[in-house]
């Protein structure tokens, strides 16, 4: 157990400044964030989230939880391929699918003014959060 500890501490120490721009210290713990998604594909959405653990995202969809990997080097990012969840929640299953989908489509981000952005590879906003 001491072993995975110091394991652990080590690789935060050296993830730290990569990612530090998405996360913050929590204590003794892991590098951590919770976002809100406020826009999906250019349109207002609720319900939706993001947490982020060091090199673990997962959240919910509005309806199913979901978790992957996520790498991220300077202003790049790969989330996924992501796990949900299988309930079915009616009304919500068409954004929940566009969420996914976009998570697993970003291929960078940007943050200003506490709000963060997953781009497309091709510059696009996919989703915009709010802490």
């Amino acid at each position: 157990m001491r072993n995975l500890k110091a394991i652990i501490a080590s690789v935060v120490v050296v993830l730290a400044p990569t990612i530090s721009v998405l996360a913050q210290e929590d204590g003794d713990g892991p590098l951590t964030a919770s976002w809100n998604a406020v826009e999906l594909n250019g349109k207002p959405v609720e319900g939706l989230t993001l947490d982020y653990t060091t090199d673990k995202v997962s959240g919910t969809g509005g309806c199913n939880r979901f978790n992957g990997p996520i790498s991220i080097e300077d202003d790049a990012i790969q989330i996924g391929p992501l796990a949900s969840t299988r309930m079915m929640c009616e009304g919500k299953s068409d954004v929940e699918a566009q969420y996914f989908a976009a998570l697993e489509a970003a291929r960078s981000f940007v943050i200003q003014d506490d709000v963060l952005t997953l781009k497309a590879e091709d510059g696009h906003d996919l989703i915009k959060f709010k802490k």
